[in-house]
């Protein structure tokens, strides 16, 4: 596998698995790509075709490449806080790494229910690290509506509480993970560093819509976990 080869795999698979990339959109062509990553079309396509074998997209000849992205959960979960286990749980914490206000793009504004016509809209975007016992177990980032971010620019860099249960107390109802999706992926650079794994691992990855009770749509997230602290069960 060449490094070029890897580095437009790896490129879009992130646009794919954070959503960026909704399930059905249409990819830029190869020669698009090509311009874009300043590669040939030898290297972009057998990136395509790496993203064809697992099952990210879909290509057709003459109506082109589209995402692909269905790979439905059933019960994916892990706990909330560590649980205790012959003392090899004792803490938790989560820390913010970045939070920024952004507009919202065309996949924000339908996911999140938002005016779609008005580019003006404005989301939050998180990114955090959920710490065991000082090693990093779970990377998190959400984009959220400008509402309940707003809820949380005072809670400070570090808190025991994760953000689902931030947002719980914060709106007086019980936020949920839903529409889940699950994958391997090959993690970037930025993922590695900050999980301290190795880029030749596996990592798993899932991503979902933030809801409260009501169904009302609090933003997207997806996580990148451990696998050295997790096992995980789909029922």
């Amino acid at each position: 596998m060449s490094l070029k080869f890897k580095n437009v795999f790896t490129e879009l698979q992130m646009k794919i698995i954070t959503g960026e990339w909704s399930e059905g959109y249409r990819i830029p062509t190869e020669m698009e790509l090509c311009d874009q990553f300043k590669v040939s079309r030898v290297t972009v396509r057998r990136a395509l075709d790496g993203l064809v074998s697992f099952g990210y997209i879909t290509r057709t000849r003459g109506r082109g490449s589209f995402v692909l992205f269905n790979r439905a959960v059933v019960g994916l979960g892990y706990p909330q806080r560590p649980v205790a286990e012959e003392g090899i749980w004792s803490s938790g914490m989560y820390k913010l790494l970045l939070m920024e206000k952004l507009h919202a793009s065309a996949t924000d504004r339908k996911q999140l229910r938002l005016d779609e016509k008005n580019s003006e809209n404005r989301i939050w975007h998180l990114k955090s690290i959920h710490l065991v016992n000082g090693q990093p177990s779970v990377l998190s980032d959400y984009y959220i509506s400008e509402k309940y971010g707003d809820y949380l620019v005072d809670v400070g860099d570090t808190s025991e509480k994760s953000f689902f249960e931030l947002i719980s107390q914060k709106a007086g109802q019980n936020c949920h993970l839903v529409q889940g999706r699950v994958a391997a992926i090959n993690p970037n650079d930025e993922i590695c560093r900050q999980l301290g794994v190795n880029s030749h691992s596996a990592s798993l990855w899932c991503r979902g819509l933030c809801v409260l009770d009501d169904g009302t749509i609090v933003g997207r997230c997806s996580k990148v976990f451990n696998s050295l602290f997790y096992e995980f069960s789909i029922d």
